[in-house]
Order: structure tokens, then C-alpha cells, then sequence
């Protein structure tokens, strides 16, 4: 017997959407991953995404982040790795630091992890792994106070919800290092006002990002709504097609 299948024996693999066994993902739940390969300026910075945010992708996103299930993080952080190597190839810098985008610290608490700080560190270990290049995760940004419930509000009021909710420790001349590019890091974007929030804190506190980098997008008109109506819905997100450099 070999080792491969001594290893699925102990640790059977099961679709990270539908838990179907002996596949990471079955081709159903594979044709509902709708690849992002939009070139997309958002705050005045690149995004990229891995995915567009529906049914299937919401599913993986909401495992990951509410149940702890590491299987599906380890899934979105390899779809955005294989996305940072675009980053890469067009920032062509040496290093990276990742800054993920904190979630509530009474979510947090409630969840007894911090989802973006574990999905970033997921995608550095990948990036390392998979491109061969130095990665960094560090959790600069913190919630200064609650915010309202952000899943009803138009953008507008996204916006004037989530301002000022951010702070950023300040940047020190010992972390100055030379071409490092700066991505900051979500699981989500919608209207991109959390973005935004996040950018400003940073900016603040000395940082200045290169680009921004998400496992899923949202429809421009579909805010943190879930649709099929979507102009680019072409293609599924096969590991071995996505996003050549």
C-alpha cells in the first residue's frame, strides 16, 4: 500500500462545499466557483479576488469563518494564492506583508479565532509553498469600537457606519524594510467601504498598501447579495486553469 493511499485512509479527504468523499472538491460543487479575473480598481489600488461571492462560494467563506472549518480555509487560501501570483507579477517585489482586515472582537470571541488573521496565514504558507516567495502576516489593524450590522446598509451607510471603526499600529523604522510590497487582506468584498475604512487607518499609521486581495467579490450591484446575474459568469475555478503568469 502506498503512503497516498495509507494518508486518505487516516485522513480521508471530503469536498470542502459538500463533503462528498475522496475529492477535495466534486465537479458539482466545482462548476457553481465562478473564477474572478476582473482587473478592478478599488480606493485607487488593484483588487484581486479569487472568486465571485455566490451560492458555492458564500458556502465555503461561511464555513471557514463561522464553524472553524479548516479544510475550506485552507481551500480559499489556496485559490487566492494562485491569484497573488498576478500580484506578484505585477508588483515584482521580493517580499510581501500581509495585513488582514479584523472582524469584531465580539465575533471573535464568539468564534475563539480571528478568521482573517488564520486565512492569512493560510495564503502566506501557500504563497511560500506554492511561488517561493517570503510572505509575512501582521495583524496591524484592530476594531476601535462596534459597528452596526453592515449585511442591509446601502454603501452610503456602510460607509459612514464603518469610518473611523479602524486604528493601525504605527509603523516603526525597525519594520521599514525595502521592497516589501503591502496587500491588505479580506475574505469579502462588497461594496469595498470596510476597504476603505481599513486603507485610511493604515495611511494614517504610515502604511502605504500596494494592492488589496480578497477570496470573493460581490457583484458592484449586488451588495452582500447573493446572484447569478453576474456579467462575467465564465469558467469555474479549476486549480490547473486559473490565472497563468
Amino acid at each position: 500500500m502506498s503512503f497516498a493511499e495509507i494518508r486518505s485512509l487516516l485522513y480521508p479527504t471530503q469536498c470542502v462545499a459538500c463533503g462528498a468523499g475522496n475529492v477535495e472538491i466534486c465537479p458539482r460543487c466545482e462548476s457553481g466557483l465562478v473564477s474572478f479575473r476582473n482587473e478592478v480598481t478599488l480606493h485607487q489600488l488593484p483588487l484581486y479576488s479569487a472568486l465571485y461571492y455566490n451560492e458555492t462560494s458564500s458556502h465555503l467563506i461561511l464555513a471557514a469563518k463561522e464553524s472553524n472549518d479548516r479544510a475550506c480555509a485552507r481551500y480559499l487560501a489556496s485559490l487566492m494564492a494562485m491569484r497573488f501570483s498576478r500580484i506578484h507579477r505585477d508588483l515584482s517585489l521580493d517580499r510581501y506583508l500581509l495585513i488582514p482586515i479584523p472582524s469584531s472582537r465580539k465575533a471573535d470571541r464568539r468564534r475563539g479565532f480571528a478568521h482573517t488573521v488564520v486565512l492569512s496565514k493560510l495564503l502566506a504558507h501557500e504563497v511560500e509553498r506554492s511561488i517561493g516567495l517570503s510572505c509575512r502576516v501582521l495583524p496591524l489593524l484592530a476594531p476601535t469600537r462596534a459597528i452596526a450590522d453592515q449585511s442591509r446598509l446601502t454603501a452610503q451607510q456602510r460607509q459612514r457606519n464603518i469610518y473611523g471603526a479602524f486604528t493601525a499600529q504605527s509603523r516603526v523604522r525597525s519594520d521599514r524594510r525595502g521592497a516589501e510590497g503591502i496587500i491588505v487582506v479580506d475574505d469579502l468584498v462588497t461594496t469595498g467601504s470596510t476597504m476603505g475604512e481599513a486603507l485610511r487607518a493604515l495611511k494614517v499609521a504610515s502604511y502605504e498598501p500596494d494592492a488589496l486581495l480578497s477570496a470573493c467579490v460581490a457583484g458592484r450591484f449586488l451588495a452582500n447579495k447573493i446572484g447569478t446575474s453576474l456579467p462575467a459568469l465564465r469558467g469555474t475555478a479549476k486549480k490547473e486553469e486559473l490565472w497563468p503568469c
